[in-house]
């Protein structure tokens, strides 16, 4: 059986490798969508290697610490990665992304709104490894403190009806503590949540047809989109959403946001 060090270092080993892909995905984005044709090749190249180098390394550190002595987990450290593009966008000129006060809030460094909500949102290739840990992580502090007094008896997770066509963010959907139920239409959300008694409905604004339904749905909605995306978020608000949110704020309070009773 694979123990939690070889789950670590497959980690860090993967996240080494994606950092500079993953700084000059960034960058390259950003350029193109504030119009800006700047020669940053060597520098962004010279910038992922120093987020390979000095993320990669913080992240190796980390793991080395017993789990139970660990300050900080490796997506906080990844998430820290976002001054390497910064540095090169900032010295290229361009302009702050606009965001909204939530993501304000979370990151106020993050000036390019470049923050990962999920391992995979820095490159798919991290989200095995990232999982893997993850599970051994929780599996040898459950054999090291599973025991002990009779445990509480478990809240009720939330039952959460979604509709995320997207793959990967179903994936990090379905990771959240709670009972997730999804539907292939938007046109089902409001049988699928009566029928389910749901908590929660959480919707991606960004797809058709889907502002149109939630006016019908009678649990509370969330919904996100893409910052720019302000037209889908108002009308959701309008139409009865309780909360409206962009992308990556809503990733980065996954957990919080579908977790409990």
């Amino acid at each position: 059986m694979v123990g939690i060090d070889e789950h670590a270092t497959a980690l860090a080993e993967a996240i080494e490798a994606a950092l500079p892909v993953w700084v000059e995905r960034s960058v390259r984005s950003r350029l193109a969508a504030a119009g800006t044709s700047g020669q940053v090749t060597e520098a962004t190249a010279e910038a992922g290697r120093r987020a390979a180098a000095e993320v990669g390394g913080a992240v190796r550190r980390l793991l080395a610490v017993d789990v139970d002595e660990q300050p900080t987990t490796p997506l906080a450290l990844l998430r820290g990665a976002v001054r390497y593009p910064t540095e090169v966008l900032r010295a290229a000129g361009v302009p702050p992304a606009r965001r909204d006060r939530v993501q304000e809030q979370l990151f106020p460094d993050d000036v390019y709104d470049l923050s990962p909500a999920s391992f995979a949102d820095v490159d798919p290739s991290l989200f095995e490894p990232g999982l893997r840990w993850g599970a051994a992580k929780a599996f040898v502090h459950k054999q090291r403190h599973g025991g002990g007094a009779p445990a509480m008896p478990a809240a009720r997770k939330k039952k959460v009806v979604a509709y995320v066509p997207d793959l990967m963010d179903r994936s990090k959907v379905s990771s959240a503590p709670a009972d997730v139920t999804f539907v292939n239409r938007p046109s089902d959300l409001a049988a699928t949540a009566a029928e389910a008694g749901a908590d929660l409905v959480v919707v991606d604004l960004t797809r058709p047809g889907v502002v149109e339904q939630l006016a019908g749905v009678g649990a509370p909605v969330i919904g996100f989109a893409n910052h720019t995306n302000r037209d889908a978020m108002e009308a959701a608000a309008a139409a009865g959403a309780r909360q409206v949110m962009a992308r990556s704020a809503f990733f980065a309070r996954l957990d919080d946001l579908l977790g409990g009773a």
